[in-house]
């Protein structure tokens, strides 16, 4: 009966740890998709004109509403043609984020 009793307590324990390991493994994996959006829509703006100053928003997937979201903020600095570009991308109902920030010249 104690035999029974300790391994029921390591099963349990066990199974916390393959949950909770899956749990961070989906949130890495999320993580990782959302920085290689980030990154690819940084370069789209890089090999494009600079935008002018502003905000916008929307959908990475029309089609995936449960998807990625992003929010580009373009804005002005104190140095003439110089423009701060952010993009943030954010996940699982805007609870989790990643952005990256960058100084571009106006061509």
């Amino acid at each position: 009966m104690v035999a029974v009793a300790i391994a029921s307590i390591a099963l349990i324990s066990l199974i916390s740890l393959v949950l909770t390991s899956l749990g961070m493994e989906e949130y890495a994996r999320k993580m990782t998709e959302a920085t290689m959006i980030a990154d690819d829509r940084m370069k789209g703006i890089e090999r494009r004109e600079l935008p002018d100053p502003g905000q916008i928003e929307g959908l990475i997937d029309e089609n995936d509403p449960s998807g990625f979201f992003f929010k580009q903020n373009v804005s002005e600095t104190i140095i003439d043609g110089v423009r701060l570009v952010e993009v943030e991308i954010f996940w699982d109902k805007k609870k989790h984020s990643v952005a990256l920030n960058a100084y571009m010249l106006k061509k």
